[in-house]
């Protein structure tokens, strides 16, 4: 290359000549910017673009919709919930099904709203469907002080979280290379994916969208 010669990104990724490598992302959101942004097109025939686990929504486990929508059904508990995981399959039903016959599902924006629910309706027993990883788990576990603050009883969570390492090492073997979710990084730090780096899995934290 002549001296002084600058090479774009998209420069050094159509003309990138090395090894095969799998690169994993494993956060559905980085699965969505890539589809919406249409980077696979653009990538060598060399370089493969795995999705990993995705959203936390996406690997919760049939059991635990079956548990919501037990409280729901059979306890007449009020259950709050995100909207993503309202349609979510259980073993003969959805959330969804559940409120057409009847059962009393809120859908909340987050944590503290359903604790405000409870804190309006101390009638009802109200349960909020705490699924996600890293970043959605501390609204959750301030929504629970808050209610114990105010001496609430009626409030409590019903829990599906889970950890980004734990996807990482479950995760390992299928890839050359993580691509690691900023945001969960942003609040746990990057020694997960620097211990991967001892264990020969390279890795890169990037966010989510390009301005």
């Amino acid at each position: 290359m002549a001296e002084g010669k600058k090479r774009t990104a998209l420069d050094i990724i159509q003309n990138y000549d090395g090894p095969k490598i799998r690169i994993m992302e494993v956060c559905g959101t980085h699965t969505h910017e890539i589809f919406r942004l249409g980077i696979r097109q653009i990538l060598p025939k060399q370089v493969d673009v795995i999705s990993g686990p995705g959203c936390p929504v996406c690997v919760t486990p049939v059991g635990y919709i079956d548990q919501a929508l037990w409280l729901a059904l059979e306890k007449g508990v009020t259950v709050c919930t995100f909207g993503d995981l309202v349609r979510v399959p259980g073993t003969s039903m959805s959330l969804a099904d559940a409120r057409s016959k009847g059962a009393h599902v809120e859908i909340v924006y987050s944590p503290i709203d359903a604790y405000e629910y409870a804190k309006a309706h101390r009638d009802e027993e109200v349960v909020f469907l705490a699924v996600g990883f890293e970043t959605t788990t501390p609204p959750s576990c301030l929504a629970v002080k808050q209610a114990m603050a105010d001496g609430l009883t009626n409030f409590s969570l019903l829990t599906a979280n889970k950890t980004m390492p734990m996807a990482y090492e479950a995760m390992k073997g299928s890839a050359d290379a993580f691509l690691y979710p900023g945001h969960v990084d942003a609040v746990v730090g990057t020694k997960a994916g620097e211990a991967m780096v001892k264990e020969g899995m390279s890795g890169v934290v990037a966010g989510f969208t390009a301005k």
